[in-house]
């Protein structure tokens, strides 16, 4: 499939808001795992901070 000439036709255009939708759905799926590892990370850091104060 072409989306970028697709999604270049029109902004209200059918297609292009079902992939905008997809890209969103992809984007949410891919960033939250990685807040997840960033937050276990932080947590790691402040219990080892907390233990040596």
């Amino acid at each position: 499939m072409n989306y970028e000439n697709e999604l270049e036709l029109c902004e209200y255009n059918p297609i292009s808001v079902a992939y905008q939708n997809e890209l969103k759905a992809l984007a949410k799926i891919i960033e939250a795992p990685a807040m997840s590892l960033f937050q276990r990370l932080m947590k790691k850091i402040i219990v080892a901070h907390s233990t040596t104060v």
